[in-house]
């Protein structure tokens, strides 16, 4: 059997204090225990490591060789054990999340907020991506959690759903639907429309749902990011169609957004990670709290 931690540590303390009756006090064990733990030492090195006098003691030549190592050992056992706790306990750690940037900017900042000032030393990596390399991202390891649209493909990762995000029309406040408390998706079929761009989830998703009701939408402009859908919204090129997600920023700009359609056209929002792999504390832990998230925040 190899030397083990308490043997390290009573190598070292006795080294430091020179003395039986000292060491044993400050490790708290017997000295008759402590001196089992040394000669066993001793024993599997094949070397004595201290001349001992009465009650009191002298490193060796081969002892004085061996107490930096064990110090540096014993301390980087003790490191090894300090690290674990603090993992354990969340007072360190790392959380990545990937998600597409609307998510990234509007629902995840909030949580971050919220889960740093509880869990200040964990540090949380955002991946800013396009929604298709979500999942990407989460089944290879880059990403210890991930936020997509539910789609109906079977997935290789586990989903837990989050929140439903209904599709919303935006306009400025002088276009005249802006003057109906809620809209028809065929009255939003004639106008033109800012969307999406093709084969993204979100309008894919959308364009099967109003497939089914023989509905097509006129589309003028085809984005990828939201901000640009906004910004031609509010210069009256065309009815954005996103999701409520983009409350917030459609305000923001000054434009109004009305529900379309009884009921609503709605994605869901989930959450994924990979399966067969034991969470780390600080990813249950942030998971825990986004699960939780007011869906207002969505």
């Amino acid at each position: 059997m190899k030397a083990s931690l308490n043997e390290l540590h009573v190598f070292t303390t006795l080294a430091e204090s020179g003395h039986f009756t000292q060491a044993a006090e400050r490790l708290g064990m017997s000295q008759s225990s402590l001196s089992a733990a040394l000669a066993k030492l001793e024993k599997q090195l094949g070397t004595r490591l201290f001349d001992r006098h009465t009650r009191s003691c002298r490193l060796t030549e081969a002892g004085a060789a061996l107490l930096p190592t064990a110090r540096r050992l014993a301390a980087d056992w003790e490191n090894l054990f300090a690290q674990a706790r603090d993992i354990g306990s969340l007072l360190r750690g790392r959380v990545t999340v990937a998600a597409p940037n609307v998510q990234c900017s509007l629902l995840l900042p909030p949580v971050i907020r919220a889960f740093k000032a509880t869990h200040p030393g964990v540090r949380v990596v955002l991946h800013d991506v396009p929604e298709h390399e979500v999942h990407a991202l989460v089944r290879s390891g880059a990403a210890d959690l991930g936020i997509a649209t539910q789609t109906d493909a079977r997935l290789d990762l586990v989903s837990t759903a989050m929140v439903s995000d209904a599709f919303v029309a935006v306009m400025p406040p002088a276009h005249p639907l802006a003057a109906r408390r809620t809209l028809e998706w065929t009255q939003v079929a004639r106008e033109p429309v800012i969307g999406y761009l093709a084969g993204n989830p979100v309008r894919q998703l959308l364009e099967d749902k109003l497939a089914e009701r023989g509905i097509a939408l006129n589309y003028a402009y085809e984005i990828a990011l939201p901000w640009t859908m906004m910004g031609l919204a509010r210069e009256g090129l065309g009815i954005a169609v996103v999701t409520m997600a983009l409350r917030p920023l459609a305000q923001w700009h000054g434009l109004e957004v009305r529900a379309v359609g009884r009921p609503q056209i709605a994605r869901t929002m989930t959450l994924l990670r990979a399966p067969g792999n034991t969470l780390a504390p600080a990813v249950a832990a942030f998971k825990d709290l986004l699960l939780g998230a007011p869906a207002a925040q969505a």
